[in-house]
């Protein structure tokens, strides 16, 4: 018995030119307009494909990203060094009382005494004499005018002419009162700005890259490891606030801080400048390499094939070796 199958009904591909009112408020011609229900259909596909359209959405592309993180990291920074900056003009405002302790037996009339720290009578590379108070087993001995200390060292310099004729043992206490200003509190409250605003451009550049609908690069494993997708974020972190030393963050901590608002602020500043800029240039480079699989990040250790350290997790039967 023959059955016929039922044959789909075609619709018509092409589409006849429908024209309708004018949009601007303007009628056609009375002869080149249609009915409105042979509208309806073209109405109703204009209505819906208006509801699902979506607006697309600029993304920042990631060179845009790094280089915008870069420059308000240097904004930043020169905001806050111009405060360092005014702290090192600022005249002295206040007095501090520093000790030091005597690290080598003392015998008068020596123009030398060694102590464990000799940098806190002359803060800043001040060259103020300094007449400090010498205490022997809770009990005062005498005075030291001090002159000034060693470049290298913990030698402090000793005017013996105006200064107590007597000896020191080991263990003996200095203690004087020396000028400070903002400088002191400022040249250690600077290296921490850095510290914490390298971390937190790190971590917002970690966050833009988790952000991005793209399946970034996995990590370079051994086999049967198990891997994510963060090869990128952990390189750029790295580069950012890493503890190596090509970091910007330990770039930046190993310049050291300038003292007055002269010649060394300007070497100063083009050192940083230089740090910042080689820091940029190495976060695209790298990020570039890592995307088009040319360059390889290792998984962070410790990581076995069961994606767990050896820290009580995994069995001990399991890792012991055969």
């Amino acid at each position: 018995m023959r059955v016929d199958k039922l044959k789909r009904r075609q619709r018509r591909s092409d589409r006849r030119f429908r024209p309708g009112p004018w949009r601007d408020g303007r009628e056609l011609e009375p002869g080149l307009e249609l009915e409105a229900r042979l509208l309806l259909s073209a109405r109703a596909a204009a209505m819906t494909n208006a509801r699902h359209a979506r607006t697309t959405v600029a993304r920042v592309t990631p060179a845009a990203e790094i280089n915008a993180q870069y420059n308000a990291f240097a904004n930043d920074f020169a905001t806050v060094e111009q405060l360092y900056v005014t702290a090192i003009t600022e005249q002295s405002t206040g007095t501090v009382t520093v000790t030091a302790t005597v690290t080598a037996p003392y015998t008068s009339p020596s123009s030398s005494m060694q102590v464990n720290n000799a940098s806190v009578f002359f803060p800043n590379g001040s060259t103020t004499p300094v007449t400090a108070t010498a205490t022997q087993n809770g009990f005062p001995v005498g005075s030291f005018y001090l002159t000034g200390h060693s470049v290298s060292g913990n030698t402090l310099f000793v005017s013996p002419s105006v200064s107590s004729p007597v000896d020191l043992g080991i263990g003996a206490i200095l203690t004087a009162t020396v000028a400070t200003s903002g400088q002191t509190s400022a040249a250690s409250i600077f290296p921490s700005f850095i510290t914490n605003r390298a971390n937190q451009m790190a971590i917002d550049l970690v966050q833009y890259f988790n952000s991005l609908p793209l399946k970034l690069p996995y990590f370079n494993t051994p086999p049967h490891t198990p891997n994510n997708r963060g090869a990128i974020q952990n390189y750029v972190y790295g580069a950012v606030a890493g503890g190596g030393t090509t970091s910007l963050l330990q770039s930046l901590l190993a310049i050291p801080l300038p003292t007055t608002a002269g010649s060394d602020l300007q070497i100063y500043n083009e050192t940083v400048a230089s740090a910042i800029e080689q820091s940029r240039i190495q976060t695209l480079n790298g990020v570039s390499e890592i995307y088009a699989h040319q360059l390889r990040v290792a998984i962070t250790s410790p990581n076995n094939r069961y994606g767990a350290s050896v820290s009580g997790t995994v069995p001990a039967y399991i890792l012991a070796s055969p």
